[in-house]
């Protein structure tokens, strides 16, 4: 269902595994349109076998409009008691819908967990995966009138990490925040992003993804409108949910130095892939115009972490060198069939970091100039890793 804002057609579907200028605009309201139109079809195909006098193929009818006065006694009210108090009644010339209730799923919920599948377009497991626990989908209305309309999921997930993991999935995916189409950075309660008529919240254990919809608007206007609305909801939102709005440790361990803005991937399962890792956090980089990565693994104790860089050290290829610490490990780490990249990792008490070449610039079939333009040398990768590892403790 709802990713980051896209460049091309709405009538694309998304997928995670699309370029970030494809992943956007809530699949839910793509699929909503298509079923729309599909069934408009069939019928009027269906009515030409009786009623020829009727045009086939004629549009949908447009959704129903809200009255101009649909604000005017200040708007609906969530009756679900456990997330009424993160909803504002009104915001930004939009209501809570007074003909609407909102649809609560999961924990303390009249509806099942399940149910989400159909809301989230058949991604529930990935929610799932994160641990969501509740969801909460309410919707607002234009107090002037109109077909515009605001949607709002708040997801509340079993942990920060599994909340702030989902936040970053959405944001960053499995792309490049580098690209022009990533939501850009917005005031929240913990971090926010705006994109195309989308806007999404995280903070503590919760999770908010709002989307803006008009049909009776392009995109060029979607985007202008929506964002007229869109960052003041999200401050309000912020500003009332619970929880803290810092980072987890290993997303709060990495450098903030020289890294793209929402330049964030947090992993609740083994990071970057690799087996007993564990869960971390890697974040993107860029100077000029070298790209990199740093992973950042925090452990309970050192031993812990003495025994993910043992982990490393035993993967195929991987080599354990001198000079960084109490020693580093050196390995070279494969995603899908892009390039290999080149992987530096050393301990710092508690924490495991890793600096790494950046797979999403790579391709296969590259020069070695091409390649040495765009990355490290290992020198280098070793010089910030040296860094990391002596810095002070936070």
């Amino acid at each position: 269902m709802r990713f980051p804002p896209e460049r091309c057609s709405s009538s694309v579907p998304s997928t995670h595994s699309a370029p970030v200028a494809c992943r956007a605009r809530p699949r839910r309201f793509r699929a909503g349109r298509c079923a729309l139109l599909a069934g408009a079809l069939a019928a009027a195909l269906s009515a030409g076998c009786s009623k020829k006098e009727e045009p086939m193929g004629a549009p949908p009818p447009p959704p129903p409009a809200a009255k101009p006065a649909a604000c005017a006694g200040g708007g609906g009210t969530i009756g679900d008691a456990a997330s009424a108090p993160f909803f504002p009644r009104m915001t930004g010339g939009f209501c809570l819908d007074p003909n609407g209730a909102e649809k609560t799923f999961g924990e303390s919920a009249p509806l099942p967990l399940d149910s989400i599948c159909d809301m989230f377009d058949g991604e529930c497991e990935i929610y799932k995966g994160f641990g969501v626990r509740r969801v909460v989908e309410a919707r607002y209305v234009s107090g002037a009138g109109g077909t515009a309309t605001v949607d709002v999921h708040l997801s509340k997930f079993g942990s920060t990490e599994g909340a702030y993991g989902m936040f970053t999935k959405r944001i960053v995916g499995d792309g490049d925040p580098a690209d022009e189409a990533t939501p850009r950075q917005i005031d929240g309660g913990g971090a926010a992003a705006m994109g195309v008529g989308n806007a999404y919240l995280w903070r503590g254990q919760y999770l908010a993804e709002i989307t803006y919809n008009d049909e009776a608007l392009a995109e060029a206007a979607l985007k202008s409108s929506s964002e007229k609305v869109l960052p003041g909801l999200v401050k309000e939102m912020g500003s009332k949910l619970p929880g803290e709005p810092s980072l987890p440790p290993a997303a709060a361990a990495l450098p903030k130095d020289n890294m793209i803005p929402l330049g964030i991937r947090y992993e609740t399962k083994d990071v970057l892939g690799i087996g007993g890792a564990g869960p971390g956090a890697f974040g993107y980089y860029k100077e000029v115009d070298k790209r990199y990565r740093v992973v950042a693994i925090v452990r309970d104790d050192v031993d812990q972490a003495k025994d993910v860089l043992s982990t490393l050290a035993k993967l195929p290829g991987a080599a354990r060198e001198k000079g960084i610490g109490d020693g580093s490990v050196r390995l070279m780490h494969k995603e899908g069939e892009g390039p290999a990249t080149e992987w530096i990792f050393a301990r710092a008490d508690k924490t495991v970091y890793g600096v790494g070449d950046e797979a999403r610039v790579l391709r296969s079939g590259m020069t070695a100039d091409e390649h040495a333009k765009l990355t490290l040398p290992k020198e280098e990768k070793s010089a910030r890793l040296k860094k990391f590892v002596t810095a002070p403790a936070r």
